[in-house]
């Protein structure tokens, strides 16, 4: 058994009391499960290179669900079970590449543990990709095989992709039938299971408010769902552990993406979820959609495929090196706290990935590692640095003091929580329509003295001091983007002050501020504190 020690796993940008604050939840929540395929509970150990066989797969599967507490307990007699893999795209889709969807021998081996191990009546399999079911006339995006249109349901893996178990998601569902005939298994394609109104129009619904008053995160709060989503007792997630190129990884949380119904939000000629990112991103970033469409049903438990997995970003992007194999399982109810153990399997840091900062908010888990117990293999040995993706960045600051009159003490400037990256002056609660010039500033805890990057994103002309230093002076009339400007900064122990000017010039003022790590490669500098 192996405890996740606070030392190794908390030296993060937010101390363990303010973690705790965005989680209120039960601690038992927080218990992982973590198999390698070299476990020695395992019946047959085998190497990380190991491209493994079913029963491997199976074993390391059952073994993190227990090690997570299991599921007999927590099924209830009756229930219906929806399982949600991930199986975005098949081949020969232009961006499938093993790796990018949830290995079949994974969803097959919680399937039967469900099966098996569960009072479950009705068990189902659910997903929406980015192909057309068989059903649908639309002439775009159909996956054709073996001369018929087919989907995730029927679509021959054949005996290569997932080695010991050849086939499709069907025979894995008829399988399954045959062995316990008491059960009901099926498939339920999400892309075509929008709820409606009493009248069959595709209706709208507002994000539930948690218990602890917090709605929607989204630039719109009124989503299309899916009735399997919404209505089962019990909800499964069981991901594929990736890097994404715009929310930097995806796992419990980001698979709530194909549960958004495409016959909703997919645009005419294609099929894809470009509706539900131009309707309810916020400042350009899907975080908030994530949150919100996992906020119907949050999961009650969840499976992370690590056996392979994709690094760069969440689809083959023709890079020789871009599949990892990591041969390892991960188990959990609490879906905030299992992302954030993968955020640090694959190099990224849980602190820089926002949508665990509003999962948080909504309670559904916690992202401090400082309170999270795995049992199972020891995870410091197994933390990797996978490639992340072009133009990668942490967490920007949020904390600011802001005010139109740059002349007065910071003090008296007004403290503001900005809700995205980048701070607008415009709409800040004390703007009172455009100003020419503004000012914002903010505070920096560091544990010791260190040298870190600072990254200025602005639109306009900014001057940035550092403890009373000037340390930049930059202008931009053009695109405006985050980490425009950088420039290396020591922050000495203790509290440190950030002061940016800013004249508005050639359209709306905009800030964001980064404290980057030493190797300048967009994650946030390790042991920092911000607040206004």
């Amino acid at each position: 058994m192996a405890i996740m020690n606070r030392r190794a796993f908390l030296a993060a940008p937010l101390g363990a009391a303010a973690a705790a604050r965005l989680g209120g939840f039960a601690p038992e929540k927080n218990q992982l499960g973590l198999v390698r395929s070299t476990h020695p509970r395992l019946s047959r150990p085998a190497s990380p290179e190991d491209p493994l066989d079913y029963e491997r797969v199976r074993d390391m599967v059952w073994q993190a669900i227990r090690y997570a507490g299991g599921l007999e307990d927590r099924i209830r007699s009756g229930s219906w079970v929806v399982i949600k893999p991930n199986i975005v795209s098949l081949r020969p889709m232009p961006h499938y590449r093993t790796g990018d969807v949830t290995d079949l021998r994974v969803t097959r081996a919680v399937v039967e543990y469900v099966a098996r191990h569960s009072q479950a009546a009705r068990v189902t399999v659910a997903e929406g990709g980015s192909y057309r079911a068989p059903h649908d006339p639309t002439p775009d995006s159909v996956v054709m095989q073996n001369g018929r249109h087919t989907d995730a349901l029927n679509f021959d893996w054949g005996a290569q992709e997932f080695p010991g178990l050849a086939g499709s998601l069907a025979d894995v569902l008829h399988g399954a039938s045959a062995a316990f005939p008491a059960k009901r298994f099926d498939y339920v394609d999400l892309s075509y299971d929008a709820v409606r109104d009493p009248a069959g129009t595709f209706q709208r619904i507002e994000v539930p408010r948690s218990a602890t008053g917090v709605g929607g995160f989204g630039e719109r709060t009124d989503y299309f769902v899916t009735n399997a989503i919404r209505n089962c007792d019990f909800l499964i997630s069981v991901p594929v552990m990736k890097v994404h190129l715009m929310c930097g990884i995806t796992a419990c949380l980001k698979n709530y993406v194909g549960t958004a119904p495409r016959q909703c939000y997919a645009s005419p000629g294609g099929f894809s979820n470009d509706r539900l990112h131009a309707q309810h991103s916020l400042d350009g970033r899907i975080d908030s959609f994530i949150t919100d469409l996992a906020a119907f049903h949050p999961p009650d438990f969840n499976v992370v495929d690590g056996i392979r997995g994709l690094q760069y970003e969440e689809h083959g992007n023709g890079k020789p090196d871009q599949m990892i194999r990591s041969n390892l399982i991960l188990a959990g109810r609490d879906p905030v706290a299992t992302d954030a153990l993968v955020a640090r399997l694959v190099g990224f840091q849980p602190w820089d990935i926002e949508f665990l900062h509003m999962a948080s908010q909504r309670a559904m888990g916690t992202f401090d590692l400082g309170r999270v117990k795995v049992t199972g293999d020891d995870p410091s040995p197994l933390f990797a640095r996978w490639a992340k993706p072009k133009g990668w960045f942490g967490r920007c600051n949020r904390e600011w003091r802001v005010t139109r009159d740059p002349s007065a003490p910071v003090a008296e400037w007004c403290p503001y929580q900005a809700p995205t990256e980048t701070l607008h002056f415009t709409r800040w609660p004390g703007a009172g329509g455009p100003a020419p010039a503004y000012a914002a500033a903010t505070h920096v805890r560091a544990g010791e003295s260190r040298k870190v990057w600072l990254w200025m994103g602005v639109h306009g002309r900014a001057v940035a001091w550092l403890n009373d230093q000037k340390v930049l002076e930059e202008e931009n009339l053009t695109r405006y983007r985050i980490g425009q400007f950088r420039k290396a900064v020591e922050l000495r122990s203790g509290d440190n002050l950030l002061v940016f000017h800013v004249k508005a010039a050639a359209g709306l003022p905009r800030l964001s501020a980064l404290l980057v790590g030493p190797q300048n490669d967009g994650d946030s500098a390790w042991g920092i504190r911000w607040s206004a």
